[in-house]
């Protein structure tokens, strides 16, 4: 019963931060999401730094909508009900440029909103569809820019493994993955930053014909083409990841006023 009046008061209130700087962390993905933050102990990791530190930050995340959010316990407290389910990139850009309850209530509960597609988004057929998702992406940043007291991580996709792509696909995932943390996309929107997922996973772009497929030793097979990566990949890539999001955190003043998670539970007891 607690869980669920929480969750009816996150659509209801901001859960932001303190004055010393943003403290909530949210984070939208499916599986390979799930599997890094659980394979990685990223709440482990993060309670563990407040510890030391002094600090205070919380993680929130959020998987296929019948799995929903979790708060920074790990607990599941309901469901942003996210458009169709949908976190290719044109879900991604269904969400953020329409008015839809999932992206009013992100908008209100969260600071530091971090986003990703799962590895079909490397399936990249064509320089056609490269040049579609972009533009996708070019108006979602138009979005963006609409919240400047909000930091947007977007991530680039993971790779396919070498079982399930081509190197013309292979080749244009990285495409696109290095097209999100440049310049051209970037330069310009303070709020906007770059989490280079893609990379991260990949093998390197060495001209071989298993370039910028999930490197072999990320592999969770080698017999078949399952692309989630292992719990090596998740074990190293994780700990980036959540120093990224606090080290983004950290540089962004919030009202003191904004409630925090411990004060929400306070108010249902």
């Amino acid at each position: 019963m607690l869980r669920t009046l929480i969750f009816i008061a996150l659509l209801l209130c901001p859960v932001l931060a303190t004055a010393d700087g943003a403290t909530n962390l949210f984070f939208l993905h499916h599986s390979t999401g799930r599997n890094m933050l659980d394979e990685g102990d990223a709440r482990a990791t993060i309670a563990s730094m407040n510890s030391r530190q002094g600090t205070s930050y919380e993680l929130w995340d959020h998987d296929y909508n019948h799995i929903g959010l979790r708060d920074p316990q790990g607990g599941y407290v309901g469901t942003y009900s996210i458009p169709d389910d949908n976190t290719d990139p044109d879900g991604l850009h269904q969400l953020w440029t329409t008015s839809n309850p999932a992206r009013d209530a992100i908008l209100a509960n969260h600071q530091v909103i971090a986003f990703k597609s799962c590895y079909p988004a490397s399936d990249i057929t064509s320089d056609a569809m490269l040049e579609e998702r972009k533009g996708w992406y070019l108006e979602m940043r138009d979005v963006f820019d609409q919240h400047p007291d909000k930091v947007f991580v977007v991530m680039s996709q993971p790779p396919r493994h070498r079982l399930a792509t081509t190197v013309a696909q292979a080749d244009r995932a990285r495409a696109f993955a290095e097209w999100l943390g440049s310049p051209e996309f970037l330069a310009g929107h303070a709020n906007i930053v770059s989490f280079d997922f893609f990379t991260l996973l990949a093998k390197a772009d060495d001209g071989s014909e298993t370039r910028n497929m999930l490197r072999y030793e990320y592999e969770r097979s080698h017999s078949n083409d399952d692309s989630h990566p292992n719990m090596l990949a998740n074990q190293t890539v994780c700990p980036l990841f959540v120093a990224f999001l606090i080290e983004t955190a950290s540089s962004i003043p919030t009202p003191a006023e904004d409630m925090s998670f411990g004060e929400l539970k306070t108010m249902f007891r």
